[in-house]
């Protein structure tokens, strides 16, 4: 094949996978697919989970606008916290989502800039660290 020049049209199909996180029991991966929206020329990513063994591809986890990253999993597995700026927004917040499925929960409403998530050993406690203005 010969050598040619990268094109704009180039940059569009390039597709990237990114913080890949094992799940507490080994037999799932979350990681993050980011690619091109053609429809309105800026990137999208969302939150993908494979099984450990391969034994079935890849499925989207998270869908709809906006760019969800950053998944950590709970201790017993059964959640996924991660960053999105769905819901129209601007900023980043933090935001829950069951393994069972479902609409994701908003956890954070005015957080500047929030960090991944961190889970308490016990599950019962999320922390994260957020950009604080001061007067």
């Amino acid at each position: 094949m010969p050598k040619r020049p990268i094109t704009i049209d180039d940059l569009f199909k390039i597709q990237l996978v990114s913080d890949s996180q094992i799940s507490p029991d080994g037999k799932q991966i979350a990681f993050v697919h980011t690619s091109p929206s053609l429809e309105n020329d800026k990137y999208d990513s969302h939150i993908w989970l494979v099984p450990s063994d391969a034994a079935t591809p890849a499925a989207q986890f998270t869908f709809g606008a906006g760019k969800d990253r950053a998944p950590r999993w709970s201790p017993d597995g059964k959640w996924i916290a991660f960053l999105s700026n769905r819901d129209d927004e601007k900023k980043e917040q933090l935001y829950l989502i069951s393994l069972d499925g479902g609409e994701a929960i908003r956890l954070t409403h005015d957080a500047d800039k929030p960090s991944a998530a961190a889970w308490s050993p016990d599950g019962m406690l999320i922390a994260y660290t957020a950009k604080v203005m001061t007067k």
